[in-house]
């Protein structure tokens, strides 16, 4: 027995036996067409029989048919033989493992990507709804996480657990790493580190930053490329914001939230937030990929789709087919409404011919 199974799994092995249904309406018509026979027993007067009271409801008489329609409806269904598919399949090779490493400096929290009429929202917010469609894309690929302003933090290391990943996106915030500025050569080496030890076929970091080194680190974030060209891995950067001058929330080292008035409003200042487009452009050459910029979310979504195209492989799965037949559930329903029919017209609503 049943107890429970998803609806979304269920089909017709046979549809084409549907076309059986057709014959209802027929039977029906050939039924109203039909002469009404000449009864067998005559009576000398009607007299008595205008006198007796009719069983049941005015349209009684009807649920025979009724009840042998259903009948056919259920034989049908059961010719057409729903299945539950039961089959379920495994990941032998996946061929993309994905690191998405995303800035969590305080430039983050500033507010040039909101749309009119849709309130404020910050860079941030919009980064993580994007990202958020782009892992439910990748439904067969390892993806991990790993976010960092002067140090980086890794958020979930590479998994296809697409509700974990989702989880830990939502609890990106500035300040999660407990400083606010940016180092990008960190970020590039702890992705690296987590995809340098995989036997892929592909390997991606895929580096998201709104600003440049600062402080300035002693090593160049290209060594770090370099170390990842030697490892076959591919670094797309993206460069989001709209402009350097902007209107910003503000963050508040002592509470590690936004910054706010007395009566609980966030401060919006304006801030400049310069961001070293010529080292992002130089790092994804030297892994030859390439490098993005975004200036609204239409555009980062663009940009991610494009990603997604780019690298395509081949998924092996290994596939367990199993089908549960359940003809059985319409087939005995309709031997119900049959033999229902049958003592209905046996008994309550017999009529003499």
């Amino acid at each position: 027995m049943i107890e429970e199974f998803d609806w979304s799994e269920l089909h017709l092995a046979e549809p084409f036996w549907l076309i059986l249904l057709l014959m209802i309406p027929f039977l029906a018509w050939l039924h109203s067409k039909g002469k009404v026979r000449k009864p067998s027993i005559q009576y000398p007067s009607l007299a008595k029989i205008r006198q007796t009271k009719s069983f049941g409801p005015k349209h009684f008489h009807r649920l025979p048919r009724i009840l042998r329609s259903f009948s056919i409806i259920f034989v049908v269904l059961a010719l057409s033989r729903p299945q539950l598919d039961q089959s379920t399949e495994t990941i032998r090779s996946s061929g993309v493992d994905i690191v998405l490493a995303i800035d969590l400096s305080a430039s983050m929290l500033a507010l040039d990507m909101s749309e009119d009429g849709k309130g404020e929202v910050t860079r941030l917010d919009v980064v993580k709804e994007v990202i958020k469609e782009f892992i439910d894309k990748r439904n067969h690929d390892r993806l991990g996480l790993v976010a960092f302003s002067v140090n980086p933090y890794l958020v979930s290391a590479l998994t296809l657990d697409k509700e974990y990943l989702h989880r830990n996106l939502d609890r990106l915030k500035v300040g999660l790493t407990h400083q606010t500025g940016t180092n990008i050569g960190s970020a590039l080496a702890e992705g690296i580190n987590r995809l340098r030890p995989l036997e892929s076929k592909s390997k991606i970091l895929i580096l998201l930053t709104d600003g440049k080194d600062e402080p300035t680190p002693p090593h160049s974030p290209l060594i770090y490329a370099d170390g990842a060209l030697k490892d076959n891995i591919k670094i797309y950067t993206i460069a989001i914001g709209t402009n350097r001058r902007t209107r910003t929330y503000l963050f508040d080292p002592s509470s590690r939230d936004l910054m706010r008035y007395a009566n609980g409003n966030p401060v919006v200042q304006v801030a400049d937030y310069p961001v070293d487009k010529e080292i992002l452009k130089r790092i994804s050459e030297k892994t030859k990929a390439l490098f993005f910029e975004a200036k609204n979310k239409s555009s980062l979504s663009s940009i991610y789709s494009e990603i997604d195209r780019l690298e395509k492989t081949e998924v092996e799965l290994n596939v367990n087919a199993l089908f549960l037949d359940l003809y059985q559930w319409p087939l005995g329903l309709a031997a119900i409404f049959l033999l229902i029919e049958i003592l209905l017209s046996r008994t309550v609503l017999l009529r003499i011919p």
